[in-house]
């Protein structure tokens, strides 16, 4: 059963109702900016006594006035930047959704198994769908390895032996884990920390010095065995024609959104923007109190605070935001994409299509009379 996760209320809030909005403070970004709009609060009331004393020292508010449009758009350009990455990210996973969920319907409902051979590569085709957009989620956040709960059950032994293999030969240590047991939940314990790239790329020492050595993806090498499968259906003859051509669109469709994840996380903000706009904002906010010190201490402290909150939030929303497949209470509830699917992966696993069901039956019947008719006939030898 799909729960939906947008309650109610939720969908009140979003509607208009903003001011239990205005009091919450989980999920905003007051824990990250308080420590520098009480310093920059701080300083502002220093500079008001200071200039109470030296009236001469005060700068006249219309000078920054130039200064504070410019650097408004900067943070605008700052922010719009940002959210293009987070809904592009959202559409992306959108996406991959709606294409694992095409291809495990299209694989159960259309591929019409021709012996046990087949039911068992299918039913394991359709786990290697569910796993590789688990792979994805703990690729694009730099989790490496195996040993994460949403994995069991959906693995093969030998796929998962290879994959040990694969990466002991490159020295990249055991990924251990559980192989067996029932398909688990979308939430763990991820290792963080590590960085994230298009190819995991790591320095190697040898006896000659350093070796770069470049490591495929796990969702990439997931895509292949996928791939594998199809192609196996087209050369035994299970499907054909355009069921075929639809499930290697497929196939091609996510190998391309994982390309857009990589796309979002190995392309950064450019650092000299970056760096221009913290120079920017910090310069105005430092020269601010001595334009806003002519207006009396309590006015000083009021407009510096508020001025402070306003713009260094706005640009720690936009550092949240501009990567959204992290845990930051605003990034994308990636967790949720895959139980999702997950949920759809046990309903087609346990309600077998009624075709591959009167196949695999009518085979096992054939089998069996095939062994009756063979022991029939022992049975008359013998008897002669």
């Amino acid at each position: 059963m799909l729960i939906d996760r947008v309650s109610p209320s939720n969908r009140t809030r979003a509607m208009g109702m903003v001011w239990p909005d205005a009091l919450r403070i989980r999920g905003s970004v007051i824990r990250i900016t308080f420590p520098a709009v009480f310093l920059l609060t701080g300083y502002g009331v220093g500079i008001a006594f200071l200039i109470r004393k030296y009236e001469y020292l005060a700068l006249q508010i219309a000078i920054l006035t130039p200064v504070a449009v410019v650097l408004s758009l900067l943070l605008v350009f700052r922010t719009n930047s940002a959210y293009d990455r987070f809904w592009e990210g959202r559409k992306i996973w959108q996406d991959l959704k709606v294409n694992s969920r095409n291809m495990i319907r299209n694989t159960w409902c259309g591929v019409v198994e021709k012996s046990i051979e087949d039911s068992v590569q299918k039913r394991q085709a359709l786990k290697n769908v569910a796993a590789f957009m688990i792979s994805i989620k703990h690729y694009i956040r730099g989790e490496d390895g195996l040993d994460y709960a949403d994995y069991d059950g959906l693995l093969s032994p030998e796929f998962r032996m290879q994959v040990l293999a694969r990466r002991s030969a490159h020295n990249y240590g055991s990924i251990g884990g559980s192989i067996n047991g029932s398909i688990g939940g979308a939430h763990n314990s991820p290792n963080r920390g590590q960085s994230s790239s298009e190819l995991r790329i790591q320095q190697q020492q040898s006896n000659e010095g350093w070796e770069r050595t470049v490591e495929v993806p796990f969702p990439s090498l997931l895509l292949y065995e996928i791939q594998k499968f199809v192609e196996y259906l087209m050369d035994n003859g299970v499907v054909h024609g355009q069921l075929y051509v639809n499930m290697l669109s497929t196939v091609n469709s996510m190998g391309t959104l994982l390309g857009g994840c990589e796309r979002i996380i190995s392309t950064p903000i450019p650092m000299a923007y970056h760096i221009h706009l913290h120079h920017s904002l910090y310069l105005y906010l430092l020269v601010l109190p001595w334009a806003l010190g002519s207006m009396g201490l309590a006015k000083t402290i009021i407009l510096q605070f508020i001025i402070s909150f306003m713009m260094i939030g706005i640009d720690a929303i936009s550092r949240e935001i501009q990567n959204p497949f992290g845990y930051d209470a605003n990034d994308l509830d990636l967790d949720a994409f895959c139980e999702a699917m997950l949920v759809e992966l046990n309903y087609a696993l346990n309600h077998q299509a009624p075709k591959a069901l009167e196949v695999v039956e009518n085979t096992l019947t054939n089998n069996t009379d095939r062994g009756k008719n063979s022991s029939d006939r022992a049975d008359a030898t013998s008897s002669i």
